[in-house]
C-alpha cells in the first residue's frame, strides 16, 4: 500500500499506519542506532567530562552539550525560550589549608573531620574520655554538661576486656567500631553529635596512645554527615599538650580504675577551614509539539554522576578518582537523545513530548524536584513519565520495569512490547526498587511513571563504570521499547494514574544496605534547605504514620534531640532503640505540634 492511499483511510487508522511505518524503519536501523548510542555514551563518559557532577563546571559543560544536541535535533526550548533550567545544589566539599588549634595549622598535627563545619570558636577545654554515653555498658563520659566548651575525646572504644589493647581503629567510612561489644559507640559522627547534644561548641578527636605514631586519617569525602560545628583530628602530641596526663587518664579508663584528676589547658582556639558551598546546576529540557498540546509525556533521565567520587562512591580504594558513570547514567541520557531523534523524524506524536535530562539526581532527585515545582506550565498536563536510569547493561536481553502498576495499561503493553523488541521484561507493579530515581518525583504527585532499569552490577558507583562496558545493542532495544511506549501513552486520550502497590514485604533477617536499626517511617524532602526535616510523606504502617504525621510537616525534635538537619535525624535513629517512646515535635501550618511516637523496626511492618 502506498502512502498516498493512507489519506483515504479514517484519520485514526492513517495515524496507526504512519506509526507502523516509522516503527518498521526504526527497527531496521539497529546498527545505526547502536552506533549513535555508543558515540553519545563515549562522549558523556569520557574522562574529559570529569564525572558530570551537579554543581561543577564539568556538570554545566555536559548540560550545554545536551542543549546543543536538542537544538540540532529540532526540538523547541522546553523552559520558555531556553533549553536550560538553572537551580542550586551543594558543591563538592573543599578542604582548604588553615585549620588550626591555638594557631597550630600543621596538617600532620591538625586535620578536619569528615563531618566538620567551617568556623572559628574559642572555649575552655573539657576532657571527656572516649566521649561515649552507653547505659547498657554503664558508661557515661558526660556526667556534667559541657556548654560552651571545646570537648577533647579519644578515638575508638574501651577494650572489651580489662587490660586488653583496644581493637584496631575502623575505616573512617564505617559507623561501627571493630569492637562489636560496643555497637556503634565508636562512630565518630555519633561521638561528635553526642558532644554537641551536651553543649559543646567544638570537638577535638585524638588517637589512643597505642596508635600515637599513626598519621591522622585523611578527610573522608565519601561521607555526607555534617555536625554543624567545628570538629578536628589532632595528633597525640597536641592532645598531650592540651590535656596533661592524657596517657595515664586513658590507661585508667581502659583498666576501669579510678581516673586521675586531669586539668586541661585553660582554653583552645579552634578554626576549621572546610568549604561547603552551593553552585548552579542545569536541567536540560527540549519540547516536541504533538497534535494535542493539552497533554504531555515526559521522557527523562538524569545525566549527572559522582564527579571525582566522594559522597555516593562505592570504590573500596577511596580517594579522588573520576567516576565516569557510563551506565549511570550516560546510558539513559543517550537513549533519551535517540528517542528524541526518532520521534522528531517520524510522524507527529499525538500529544506533546517533553524530553528532560535532569541534573542533581545523585544528590537526592534535586533536578526533577525543582522542575516539578517550576514546570513552566500546568503540571496537570503531564499524563506520564518514562524514566531511564541505568539501561546500559541490557545486552543479555533482560530489562526491569518498575512502576507498571501506576496506570492500568502499562502491564499489558509491556507484555506485548517486550517480545516485539527482543527483551525479556521483569515487570514490577510497585514504584519502589533499588535506591531512588526520578520517576518517584512523578509518582508522589500522582502522575503515572515507569522506570526502565537493566540492573545493578559490580561497577555501580565505581570508577570502573566506563564506556567500554556499555552494551549498545541492548540499549538500542531499550530505545525501541521507549519509543513504542511513548506512542501508546500519547495515543490514549485518557490516561489515569493508579496508586501502585507497595513493594513485597522484606524477608525477615534481611536489612537494606545502609538501613537503620530503628524505623521511624518518614519520607524526607531532600530538596529542603531550611531548618528541620521537611516530610514528603510517611511510609504505610510506620510509627510516623500511626502517630498522625503528614506530608508538609517539618520535624524539629525527636526526644531530646533537636532536628536542624537530616544529619540530626540520622543521629536520633542511632541514639534510640526500637520500643522507645519519644516525643516528636513538628511544625504544621506554622504551629508547633507534639505527638508521642513508639519507635519500631522494619520487621514489625
Amino acid at each position: 500500500m502506498k502512502l498516498l492511499h493512507a489519506r483515504r483511510l479514517p484519520r485514526f487508522a492513517a495515524l496507526l499506519f504512519l506509526a507502523a511505518c516509522a516503527t518498521t524503519a526504526e527497527r531496521a536501523d539497529v546498527v545505526g542506532r547502536s552506533a549513535r548510542l555508543d558515540a553519545d555514551v563515549r562522549w558523556l563518559a569520557a574522562d574529559e567530562q570529569e564525572g558530570r557532577r551537579a554543581g561543577t563546571d564539568a556538570g554545566l559543560r555536559a548540560g550545554d552539550w545536551i542543549a546543543k544536541r536538542f537544538e540540532t535535533l529540532g526540538l523547541e526550548p522546553g523552559n520558555g525560550g531556553s533549553y536550560l533550567q538553572t537551580f542550586e545544589v551543594p558543591k563538592p566539599v573543599e578542604v582548604r589549608a588553615g585549620s588550626s588549634v591555638n594557631g597550630l595549622n600543621d596538617p600532620a598535627q591538625v586535620a578536619p573531620l569528615f563531618c566538620a563545619t567551617a568556623g572559628s570558636v574559642a572555649g575552655d577545654i573539657a576532657w571527656r574520655g572516649y566521649g561515649i554515653v552507653d547505659a547498657t555498658k554503664e558508661w557515661n563520659d558526660y556526667a556534667e554538661r559541657v556548654d560552651g566548651k571545646v570537648v577533647l575525646i579519644v578515638r575508638g572504644t574501651p577494650p572489651d576486656e580489662v587490660g586488653a589493647q583496644p581493637a584496631e581503629q575502623p575505616q573512617e567510612g564505617s559507623a561501627v567500631h571493630a569492637s562489636a561489644g560496643w555497637g556503634n559507640a565508636g562512630s565518630l559522627f555519633l561521638k561528635v553529635m553526642t558532644a554537641k547534644r551536651h553543649g559543646a561548641v567544638a570537638v577535638l578527636v585524638a588517637p589512643h596512645p597505642s596508635q600515637k605514631s599513626e598519621a591522622l586519617p585523611p578527610f573522608d569525602y565519601g561521607r555526607a554527615a555534617q555536625s554543624v560545628l567545628p570538629a578536628l583530628y589532632i595528633s597525640h602530641s597536641v592532645a598531650a599538650q592540651l590535656v596533661p596526663g592524657y596517657d595515664a587518664a586513658i590507661a585508667a579508663l581502659d583498666a576501669r580504675s579510678e581516673v586521675p584528676a586531669v586539668k586541661p589547658a585553660a582554653s583552645a582556639n579552634v578554626s576549621v577551614n572546610v568549604v561547603r558551598e552551593r553552585g548552579p546546576a542545569t536541567n536540560v529540557l527540549g519540547l516536541l509539539r504533538g497534535r494535542d498540546s493539552s497533554r504531555c509525556v515526559v521522557v527523562g533521565a538524569h545525566y549527572d554522576h559522582l564527579g571525582h567520587g566522594g559522597e555516593g562512591s562505592l570504590d573500596p580504594k577511596g580517594g579522588p578518582q573520576i567516576h565516569n558513570g557510563a551506565d549511570d547514567n550516560a546510558s539513559g541520557t543517550a537513549v533519551v537523545l535517540e528517542v528524541a531523534r526518532a520521534l522528531r523524524s517520524g510522524p507527529q506524536p499525538q500529544c506533546d513530548v517533553l524530553f528532560a535530562l535532569w541534573s542533581g539526581e545523585e544528590l537526592g532527585l534535586l533536578g526533577s524536584e525543582h522542575w516539578a515545582r517550576n514546570p513552566g506550565f500546568e503540571l496537570s498536563r503531564v499524563v506520564a513519565n518514562l524514566n531511564l536510569d541505568m539501561v546500559g547493561r541490557a545486552g543479555g536481553g533482560k530489562l526491569a520495569v518498575l512502576g507498571a502498576g501506576s496506570a492500568a495499561p502499562f502491564e499489558r503493553w509491556l507484555g506485548e512490547l517486550g517480545p516485539e523488541v527482543g527483551l525479556v521484561l521483569d515487570v514490577s507493579l510497585s514504584g519502589q526498587g533499588v535506591g531512588g530515581s526520578d520517576h518517584q518525583t512523578f509518582l508522589k504527585r500522582k502522575i503515572a511513571a515507569v522506570h526502565l532499569f537493566s540492573g545493578l552490577h559490580t561497577d555501580y558507583h565505581k570508577p570502573s563504570d566506563d564506556a567500554e562496558r556499555f552494551e549498545a545493542d541492548g540499549a538500542a532495544k531499550v530505545a525501541q521499547l521507549t519509543l513504542d511506549l511513548v506512542r501508546r501513552v500519547a495515543g490514549e486520550p485518557a490516561f489515569a494514574f493508579v496508586e501502585p502497590p507497595a513493594p513485597a514485604a522484606q524477608q525477615p533477617g534481611r536489612e537494606r544496605a545502609g538501613g537503620f536499626r530503628v524505623w521511624f517511617g518518614t519520607v524526607p524532602e531532600y530538596a529542603h534547605d531550611g531548618k528541620g526535616l521537611l516530610l514528603a510523606g510517611t511510609s504505610p504502617g510506620s510509627p510516623a504514620e500511626k502517630a498522625g504525621m503528614l506530608a508538609g510537616d517539618v520535624l524539629v525534635q525527636v526526644g531530646d534531640i533537636a532536628i536542624d538537619t537530616i544529619q540530626d535525624f540520622v543521629y536520633a535513629l542511632q541514639t534510640y532503640k526500637p520500643g522507645d517512646v519519644v516525643l516528636a515535635r513538628f511544625l504544621r501550618d506554622g504551629k508547633t505540634e507534639e505527638v508521642r511516637v513508639t519507635l519500631a523496626t522494619r520487621e514489625a511492618q
